[in-house]
């Protein structure tokens, strides 16, 4: 029997993954995600750049970002990670902090996150790879491109461009011209 559960995981795999990492962080929010671990992201790289102004952290240069999960820790490895960051209102009582002398506060809020060169993301033994990742935060909508691969075991899907969006647990592989889609899909042995 063809595991189809298995296939259509490896795309929504991707997204999966990254949920915990993206979503999950608001910068300096204490609140607990929607999805995922509330674990600490660790963030390591040869350079950051932090420009308030523009509202734009950039890690440089053998970037990993990883976080404990419930079962196996996620990696994620890249040449550069580009976090955009919007400033929201923080609610009253919100996440467990007072507000500052004058009544309020702001928190940031991931907007959107880039991760280039060399992408590659893993948790176990599922893989996803891929030149480019973008996360667009509001609309909770993962793309990954530049030869992108997501593997779950054996099972393999590729692409030109791999869009996964999370809450509707829905994805697109599309491809142009002489390289299509392709799918490899491992059956289960029978015991």
């Amino acid at each position: 029997m063809i595991r189809h559960n298995r296939i259509l995981g490896g795309i929504r795999f991707w997204g999966l993954l990254l949920v915990p990492l993206l979503c999950g962080s608001d910068l300096g929010a204490q609140e607990k995600p929607a999805l995922g671990s509330t674990n600490p992201i660790v963030v390591t790289a040869d350079t950051l750049e932090a420009d308030n102004k523009a509202k734009i952290a950039t890690f440089a240069g053998n970037v990993v970002a990883k976080q404990a999960q419930e079962k196996e820790t996620l990696f994620i490895y890249c040449q550069k990670l580009i976090v955009h960051y919007i400033d929201e209102p923080e609610k009253k009582g919100g996440a467990g902090r007072p507000a500052d002398k004058k009544g309020s506060s702001q928190q940031n809020k991931i907007d959107k996150i880039i991760a280039a060169g060399q992408v590659k993301i893993v948790q176990g033994e599922d893989v996803a790879t891929g030149e480019n990742a973008t996360f667009y935060n509001e609309d909770q909508k993962i793309i990954l491109s530049g030869n992108p691969k997501v593997w779950q075991g054996k099972n393999l899907v590729k692409g030109e461009e791999i869009t996964v969006w999370i809450k509707e647990n829905r994805s697109l592989v599309t491809s142009k011209g002489a390289n299509r889609v392709q799918a490899v899909i491992h059956q289960d042995e029978k015991k």
